[in-house]
């Protein structure tokens, strides 16, 4: 059990780090594709939240880092908007939101096929 531990936390680290990467880096003020924006929002924070789920076993600590993860989303769109060639947009956030919720779901009904994909990827 204590090997996991790091495991875990490398896994949750990198998927913030991946959030903070794609959200913050300045845009050239192009769309690429109607939805392929809202696609990799929804998949980022649907990594995020399996990595929370994966990492917090408690419920209670489990339910406070979703709700900790349902925040970031709407923060990381408030700063894009001082991100030259990015703003803010209400959709983004939607799809961050059911990427968290749908990642949550995903966990708890097949906890054990995540997990295996996760030791799979090297988690």
């Amino acid at each position: 059990m204590q090997e996991k531990t790091p495991r875990r936390n490398r896994l949750l680290l990198v998927s913030i780090l991946l959030i903070l990467v794609v959200t913050m880096m300045p845009g050239n003020g192009k769309i690429a594709g109607n939805y392929l924006d809202k696609v990799v929002h929804f998949g980022i924070f649907f990594l995020l939240s399996v990595n929370i789920c994966y990492k917090f076993q408690n419920k209670e600590t489990l339910i406070s880092a979703l709700l900790w993860a349902m925040l970031f989303g709407p923060f990381t769109e408030v700063i894009q908007q001082f991100i030259p060639g990015r703003g803010m947009d209400i959709y983004d956030g939607i799809a961050d939101a059911l990427g968290v919720v749908l990642g949550y779901y995903l966990y708890q009904t097949k906890p054990r096929s995540v997990e295996r994909l996760l030791l799979k990827m090297g988690a």
